[in-house]
């Protein structure tokens, strides 16, 4: 019998390989597909740095008042983006052409439903037609006047943030009711 294994050895070893080699990778890819997130929003904040427990107020707590699951749904959150620098310090000024094209590949690619910004963020994002008019939303929140964007005010923020839906998201339904939310 030894000898009979062994022989099966010598001669499949590399068949053998082959098989336990595929048999792991499809059970790493059914584990991968069975334990993936569905991504719910998007969101990205510019010109506002956000700390964490403003980033759990934004994302997180939105999952458990809608009463999913954090195993199954995600926000993903972009921060600490700018979108104007300073010309003459020259850090500043790559990062946020960094930042602008980052935004715009987002964007593009329709993987950005919201954004958080401030005034100056707002006024070029609403001057470029970036924002989604929401004029037949229903929402609690005072709009901006174009319609485009409503106006929250945080206690740890100074100034108001504005927060706007990108004109082409692919989850309108939710992003109304992720402004409703915040507001």
């Amino acid at each position: 019998m030894k000898k009979r294994l062994g022989y099966i050895w010598d001669y499949y070893k590399f068949p053998i390989i082959v098989f336990l080699m595929m048999i792991y990778v499809l059970g790493y890819i059914s584990y991968r597909q069975l334990t993936k997130k569905e991504n719910l929003l998007s969101i990205a904040s510019i010109n506002i740095d956000l700390s964490e427990a403003d980033i759990s107020h934004f994302s997180k707590n939105y999952l458990e008042q809608k009463g999913l699951s954090q195993k199954r749904y995600q926000i993903t959150f972009y921060n600490h983006l700018i979108s104007q620098g300073d010309p003459n310090d020259g850090a500043s000024y790559e990062y946020a052409y960094a930042s602008s094209m980052k935004l715009l590949a987002m964007m593009t690619a329709k993987s950005l439903d919201i954004v958080l910004m401030d005034e100056k963020a707002y006024h070029t994002f609403s001057s470029n037609g970036y924002l989604y008019s929401l004029e037949n939303c229903n929402l609690s929140a005072k709009k901006t006047e174009s319609n485009d964007a409503i106006c929250i005010l945080l206690p740890a923020f100074s100034e108001k943030i504005y927060v706007g839906i990108i004109q082409n998201s692919r989850h309108l339904k939710e992003d109304v009711q992720y402004l409703e939310y915040i507001s």
